[in-house]
């Protein structure tokens, strides 16, 4: 079946008279060779005249061949490299091409009724020598060799400088330096690869260079657009960072909140990232607005969305425990340990957790009964109970592993 495929793709003949004397014209076709049959002698003249229409159509598509992969590279630099937009730019090109295949087939219909009126489709089968064969069949080949190799000049450098990256950051000694330069070639091809602007603004922060860093922290912030993605967590946890470092931790919030509020997200990721924001704001003390920001986003639930209400609430007791507002607190760990209760099939494992951070919050209260009573209600091992203390550690650059 293959070979038939190959024989029929690589046959160059256009034209041949049957042993009747019938003209066959072949058709414009990929896999189906089929020919227009006219039962008639025609001369050389005439027969000369409709393969020069048929040589000035080709031209067209040869130019095509040419032109549209060019045009579709042009277009995938500018993408974010992957295996699946390759896919989705090689699916445009065979599209593209098989369209203009069929005009130029239609149009070559059009001249062969225009000049000789309706035809017969049948199989296009000249003879053929043997030998002949096996010449078209190998010349066949190494127009794919050629096309192969083509295609392999393309990508090959985007995965070669990719490798090579990765190389340089994972390996025992690091070079930061060459990873940098190898991502300046590789974003001079590949404008659009969101991942390699992760990887040098983690080359450049160990490089100390904090401002290239955040420069490509935004780059790939603006250039994801609305988009939002698990990637963006660790994004906007190093923004805070990088911007404290450079100008003030004041400012690091506001360029936290300038460039959040161009994505789109889930209450989920909302709630996540409120919750990155909220322990940098209790690290460096600008507490004023962290509860009405919880305020905000659980209002704009759903008042049956009875889930993400609990788990938000949980989030904003454990902020005000760290914030040491620990009145208010108790008051939120109330009502959550309640809902708990009532759900023990849902909330088994956080209804432990709540008994817990009360027990601590109380007992900063000096109510170390009431804390010594929600311990032995959470039923934690004594000895694991620190582990459930509300606290947060120092925040630190986020490296992602490449």
């Amino acid at each position: 079946m293959l070979k038939k495929i190959i024989d029929t793709i690589s046959n160059p003949l256009l034209f041949y008279a049957d042993k009747s004397g019938n003209a066959v014209f072949r058709n414009f076709c990929w896999f189906k060779n089929t020919g227009c049959l006219y039962k008639m002698n025609l001369t050389k003249a005439e027969v000369g005249k409709i393969l020069e229409c048929r040589f000035e159509l080709e031209k067209y598509l040869k130019a095509a061949y040419f032109i549209v992969p060019i045009v579709i590279y042009l277009i995938f630099i500018h993408l974010n490299f992957s295996l699946l937009n390759i896919l989705i730019c090689e699916f445009w090109w065979i599209t593209i091409i098989c369209g203009i295949k069929c005009v130029c087939a239609y149009m070559y219909s059009k001249i062969l009724i225009h000049n000789f009126g309706m035809y017969e489709v049948m199989d296009f089968k000249p003879h053929i020598p043997r030998e002949k064969t096996l010449d078209y069949r190998a010349n066949f080949y190494s127009k794919i060799v050629l096309i192969l190799v083509l295609i392999a000049l393309f990508f090959a450098p985007a995965f070669g400088l990719l490798y090579g990256m990765k190389l340089n950051l994972n390996s025992k000694k690091t070079h930061y330096t060459s990873a940098i330069t190898l991502s300046k070639i590789y974003l001079a091809l590949y404008p659009k690869t969101e991942s390699v602007y992760d990887m040098r603004a983690f080359a450049r922060y160990k490089k100390r260079d904090y401002e290239g860093a955040l420069k490509d922290y935004k780059t790939v912030l603006k250039m994801s657009g609305k988009k939002f993605t698990k990637k963006d967590f660790t994004r906007f946890a190093n923004l805070l960072l990088l911007e404290r470092k450079l100008t003030t931790a004041e400012n690091a919030v506001d360029v936290f909140n300038e460039y959040a509020t161009r994505k789109k997200m889930s209450i989920l990721e909302e709630e996540q990232m409120l919750w990155i924001k909220s322990i940098f704001r209790v690290e460096n003390n600008i507490i004023e607005s962290i509860i009405p920001d919880y305020n905000d986003l659980l209002e704009s639930l759903d008042k049956k969305d009875k889930i993400n209400y609990f788990y938000i609430s949980s989030d904003k007791a454990y902020i005000l425990y760290l914030m040491q507002n620990y009145d208010y607190a108790i008051e939120i760990y109330n009502v959550l340990i309640s809902y708990a209760a009532a759900h023990p099939e849902k909330f088994a494992k956080e209804l432990q957790s709540l008994y817990a951070e009360r027990g601590y919050a109380k007992r900063k209260m000096q109510d170390q009964l009431g804390a010594d009573a929600d311990f032995v209600k959470s039923k934690i091992d004594p000895f694991e109970l620190d582990k459930y203390e509300p606290r947060y550690s120092h925040q630190e650059f986020v490296a992602e592993k490449f």
